[in-house]
């Protein structure tokens, strides 16, 4: 989901810092640009981040056991199974439908004209 805000981001609003290593808007050329260092420390980052929740998981206190989920600041997972259910159901459509729209903006970048509904300019 933060993929297909990441793509629109740079088009429509612009580079949220300045940077020496990255000189395009494009996303897909910005990918290429980025320094390995940055890369490397992005992918750190992230599998740390997945580590903590798997173990977290692992001792019993995930939600897919059925329980409260590890991080849930906002307390906005329902209590009752009818709840949880429904809210589930709604985020995987949501992230069906961000799969789509970055799958889209991919296509359309090395094959133009192939999302019929994508501007041209995009």
């Amino acid at each position: 989901m933060l993929a297909t805000v990441g793509y629109v981001f740079p088009y429509k609003i612009g580079a949220a810092f300045e940077s020496t290593d990255v000189t395009t808007s494009d996303p897909i050329k910005a990918i290429l640009e980025a320094d390995p260092q940055w890369w490397a420390q992005f992918v750190i980052l992230c599998g740390t981040i997945e580590g903590y929740k798997y173990a977290q998981g692992l001792n019993g206190k995930s939600s897919t056991g059925g329980g409260t989920p590890v991080f849930d600041y906002m307390k906005g997972y329902p209590d009752d199974a009818e709840g949880r259910e429904e809210i589930e159901l709604k985020e995987l459509k949501n992230a069906r439908l961000a799969m789509l729209g970055i799958a889209s903006f991919i296509s359309a970048h090395y094959i133009p004209g192939s999302v019929p509904l994508l501007p041209d300019n995009f």
